[in-house]
């Protein structure tokens, strides 16, 4: 990062912008922070960092509490936005709603973005287990290979963009089920494929299962996927390999309906 506050056009990015990023994801990761530490982990100026600090709090990026900056409750009205607009979470926020009512465990919506999945709309059951880590999942993007959403996610991306997606993000190690070898995981895509929906054995976090299901635009082009997250105790046998696969792909299916309702409204 060069120490310059200006606007700058570097290889058709803006200098000034990537900075004010940086400072936003930096803020993020640690919760809050003092301008001294920011110039710890940011090859900016103090003076230069407070700059961007002050704009970014007049913006209501970020609120300072004396020498300490968080991010703002703008970002939550700007989520909620992005949010509404997105039809597959219109499509998708009652089919989730019941799925988790008749399964009894936590439901995820997510999509994919930039290599990883974002959760967009989460509801919990009756008899759901693991809110810190289901909260976790709400607050960061997560990688798609160790999830039963990501890896449903992933049996319908070309294989081309699979490959992107591995080389850059690699295939790290959660515990000791997850996959960690590209062919593997090729060999699991493929699976996927074939019955229709993907399952997470303790590859993410030790103790939990999931089961998730593609979601498919008209073009066959997948936008998301929905899973349902359980304890081992109680997502095992025909639960497991039966039962809650159903359950997710008829939800899929509902959403993928509703998906196409709305592009028939639309008149496209």
């Amino acid at each position: 990062m060069t120490d310059d506050a200006d606007t700058q056009n570097t290889g058709r990015r803006i200098q000034s912008v990537e900075n004010a990023c940086e400072i936003i994801e930096v803020v993020q990761q640690s919760n809050s922070v003092t301008l001294q530490e920011l110039s710890q982990r940011i090859e900016l100026s103090q003076g230069t960092l407070h700059t961007y600090l002050a704009t970014l709090t007049d913006c209501g990026f970020l609120t300072k509490d004396d020498d300490t900056y968080q991010l703002g409750f703008r970002f939550v009205t700007m989520g909620e936005h992005v949010r509404n607009e997105t039809e597959l979470y219109t499509a998708g926020q009652e089919e989730v709603d019941k799925l988790a009512d008749k399964s009894g465990e936590y439901v995820h919506l997510v999509v994919e973005n930039d290599g990883r999945e974002v959760a967009i709309y989460e509801r919990r059951g009756e008899h759901a287990v693991g809110m810190d880590y289901h909260l976790q999942l709400r607050e960061a993007p997560q990688h798609l290979h160790d999830s039963a959403s990501g890896k449903a996610i992933l049996a319908c991306l070309p294989a081309e963009r699979v490959d992107e997606i591995i080389d850059r993000e690699g295939l790290s190690s959660q515990t000791q089920h997850t996959i960690t070898d590209r062919a593997a995981l090729r060999e699991e895509l493929e699976t996927i494929q074939d019955r229709g929906y993907a399952t997470n054995d303790e590859e993410e976090i030790r103790g939990l299962r999931a089961v998730g299901a593609p979601i498919l635009d008209n073009d066959g082009s997948v936008v998301g996927a929905v899973s349902v997250t359980a304890p081992t105790s109680r997502l095992k046998g025909d639960r497991f390999d039966t039962e809650i696969p159903e359950m997710v792909m008829e939800a899929a299916n509902l959403i993928e309906v509703n998906l196409e309702m709305t592009s028939f409204d639309r008149g496209t």
